[in-house]
């Protein structure tokens, strides 16, 4: 999303908050209420629901894996709606605003467990892990894997870097943001999903989403402007594999969700084979 190429009518603030897609308006509006709630009760959010690998493990109180992302201090809470507005607006757009908002507490979930892991192989338990920073990480990575010699410029640096160091870059920034050693569990995942599942692991099919769309929770806002249907097949090659690369296998036509892809490496035989042919009719 890139507002400078916005027509000039739409370079106001009301313009930039309507080109924001749905579920990205709905991430920063629970952030910002998860904010005031602390501010108001006194932490009562961070309290319940801060992931601190000591009370998992101890008092099995799991709920904390899946909302201690949206824990931030006032800073957090005001750049990073922000920073994921400009880099992941585009990304809803093209793959749909309810895979985009499941996708995002699934990287989120994932994210705490390899973080319970690191927790018991370093010995300590009592650090938390919170907030949005990580999950932006895995975002981001994922798009440096995607194209890793393409020059990127890191947030309002005047300079562009090779964007396969911009992941360690943004481990190194979120260590010293935070004091936790969550960002290198963020980039675990984005390795893991870069190189063992086509840049995506979660994978729902058509028919699952469309009944997600037209269910209760999204079918009063599914016709909103800024809500994006899914539009395209996500075990196909997309058009552009820098917004979300994943490899050509046969469609999941089942029910439900389909957990990463399989590879097919005979296709890839057929098609050479037939390119042979084609070269010696030639």
């Amino acid at each position: 999303m890139n507002i400078r190429n916005s027509p000039q009518g739409q370079q106001t603030i009301q313009g930039f908050i309507n080109e924001i897609p749905f579920g990205i308006k709905l991430l920063t509006i629970i952030t910002l209420i998860v904010f005031f709630i602390n501010v108001l009760f006194d932490g009562f959010f961070a309290k319940q629901f801060i992931d601190i690998p000591i009370k998992v493990f101890q008092d099995f109180q799991l709920w904390r894996l899946f909302f201690t992302q949206f824990i931030e201090s006032l800073f957090g809470a005001i750049l990073m709606p922000l920073f994921i507005c400009m880099s992941l607006s585009d990304l809803e757009k093209r793959i749909g605003t309810v895979v985009f908002i499941l996708d995002f507490f699934f990287k989120s979930f994932l994210i705490q467990v390899i973080y319970l892991i690191l927790s018991l192989i370093i010995q300590n338990n009592n650090i938390p892990s919170k907030g949005l920073w990580n999950v932006y990480l895995v975002y981001l990575s994922l798009q440096c894997f995607a194209e890793p010699n393409q020059l990127r410029r890191l947030f309002f640096f005047p300079c562009d870097l090779p964007a396969k160091i911009i992941p360690f870059l943004l481990v190194l920034i979120g260590f010293l943001m935070s004091q936790s050693f969550d960002p290198i569990a963020a980039l675990i995942l984005a390795y893991i999903e870069a190189n063992y599942f086509n840049f995506m692991i979660f994978r729902p099919s058509q028919r699952f989403i469309q009944k997600l769309e037209n269910g209760f929770l999204f079918r009063d806002v599914k016709s909103r402007s800024d809500f994006f249907l899914l539009t395209e097949n996500l075990q196909g090659r997309p058009q552009n594999q820098a917004d979300l690369p994943v490899q050509h296998v046969e469609e999941f036509q089942e029910k439900g969700i389909q957990i990463g892809s399989s590879l097919n490496f005979d296709n890839v035989e057929t098609n050479n084979n037939n390119q042979t042919q084609q070269d010696n009719l030639k």
